[in-house]
């Protein structure tokens, strides 16, 4: 039961990351391997850093 109740927090933690705009770690090192095997992902941390430059850049997100 501990397994199936870990699944389910995963999967429902995945959607709200999606739902919020969050990217999905998990996903891009499955996609990773799936697509372009032999590529070595970047560390979660990088990975984070990467989403946070590539969506806000160098601009403010706001204009006040």
């Amino acid at each position: 039961m501990p397994s199936e109740r870990a699944s389910i927090v995963a999967r429902w933690s995945a959607v709200l990351r999606r739902v919020c705009g969050m990217p999905d770690y998990a996903a891009f090192v499955a996609h990773l391997e799936e697509h372009h095997p032999g590529t070595r992902p970047p560390s979660e941390g990088e990975y984070y850093s990467q989403y946070v430059a590539a969506r806000y850049g160098d601009a403010p997100t706001r204009c006040c």
